[in-house]
């Protein structure tokens, strides 16, 4: 699969594809990517009229994809986050799948422009988890989904999270995009936002394709690397960056030369066991692995039981009396799931090997989750919360 990612992007002679290939492709969100050496490339034909039909099936998504978002009935100054700001960089950006249209305005705007979706026919979703935290408000419409954010950022120091999120509020201009170096900085933090849940290819594509176009010499790294420091993310970007050039096929660069490749080894294996929001991720380690690695001190493991607890126990929803005690609740019910299960002991025992060598990780990338606090933007001001999103 990596030979014909290479080939993809980057000419490379291609290689045999498998149906294994096209679906840890699929499952990593990237399976058109290969669309132009397809045709050069050997497999059975039954996998190729299905692996193109998928392709097509992109493409006409990412034209409506397009099409809603060069409509949007909004009148107000606002900039796109990820998406085509990250296609742009890939030498087909039809081929990079779409999620949704994520658009950030300025503080004082969000709100009309929320009205202004719902005014046009966008249909708001209401989910209470994310009405809480307060990040953004998702709508739809013909099938394509915008979220709305108040704040972006998912860090854990509210000063870092204030300096990205005025970064992207000082850069929106009449075109909708970035700056290179702020957008590049909004899909390195993307990806840290999905190491918790499940970081797939896709995130780490869109920073290759970013790296390879915008970070080539070492004045554009200087200035980047400042900004990356600012966000307390620089040993992520370094990280990374290497392991694309040791797996993907990007070129080498010498400002991460010495990166322990032991590091960069342990992020591609936990990439690909992950896929696109880790996906795979509960197939390969189970729930028990997330909740541990979440649960990095006593304090947040009551924390996190209480959120889940409350989110998972109807009754107390309905009678306030019980809510003080939904953390009881969710252990119960993470044992009941937990023991449910064959052979739920040593499954458990290796789900907590498997969040020990996550927490690990996470720490030699510099990365810190969850459990440490995340800063959120409200009444005015960033300020740190242990709610979960």
């Amino acid at each position: 699969m990596l030979d014909l990612l290479k080939a993809s992007l980057w000419g490379t002679e291609s290689a045999i594809a498998s149906r294994e290939d096209y679906s840890e492709m699929k499952a990593h969100a990237i399976a058109a990517l290969p669309a132009n050496v397809l045709p050069w490339t050997s497999m059975d034909p039954e996998l190729r009229t299905e692996w193109k039909k998928t392709i097509m099936q992109q493409l006409i998504s990412y034209n409506q994809y397009l099409y809603e978002q060069e409509n949007l009935p909004i009148t107000f100054p606002y900039v796109i986050l990820k998406g085509t700001s990250a296609a742009k960089y890939y030498p087909h950006p039809e081929y990079r799948k779409m999620g949704d249209i994520d658009i950030m305005t300025r503080r004082e705007d969000y709100e009309n422009a929320c009205s202004e979706l719902i005014k046009y026919g966008f249909v708001e979703h209401i989910n209470k988890e994310e009405e809480d935290f307060g990040r953004h408000r998702g709508f739809s419409k013909n099938g394509v989904e915008v979220e709305v954010h108040a704040f972006f950022a998912l860090l854990n120091e509210p000063k870092q999270a204030e300096y990205l999120d005025d970064l992207i509020i000082e850069n929106i201009t009449p075109s909708h995009e970035l700056p290179d170096l702020v957008n590049g900085l909004v899909l390195l933090e993307h990806i840290a936002q999905h190491m918790e849940g499940g970081l797939g290819l896709r995130q780490i594509i869109d920073w290759m394709m970013f790296v390879d176009k915008c970070l080539s010499d070492e004045k554009e790294w200087s200035n980047f690397r400042m900004m990356a420091q600012r966000i307390g993310l620089e040993k992520l970007t370094e990280v990374v960056t290497r392991m694309c050039e040791m797996f993907l096929g990007l070129e080498e660069h010498t400002w991460c030369r010495n990166v322990d490749e032991k590091s960069c080894k342990g992020l591609m294996d936990f990439v690909l066991s992950c896929g696109n929001f880790g996906i795979k991720l509960v197939d390969k380690i189970g729930p028990g692995a997330n909740v541990l690695s979440y649960a990095r001190t006593p304090f947040a493991f009551i924390h996190l039981l209480q959120e889940r607890g409350l989110v998972n126990w109807k009754t107390a929803q309905k009678h306030a009396v019980l809510r003080p005690f939904a953390w009881l609740y969710q252990i119960g019910r993470y044992l009941n799931k937990g023991l449910g299960r064959k052979n739920a002991i040593s499954e458990l025992k290796g789900e907590y090997v498997a969040a020990k060598e996550r927490v690990a990780l996470f720490d030699a990338l510099g990365v810190k989750q969850s459990s440490k606090g995340l800063a959120v933007y409200r009444n005015g001001k960033y300020q740190k919360t242990y709610k979960m999103p």
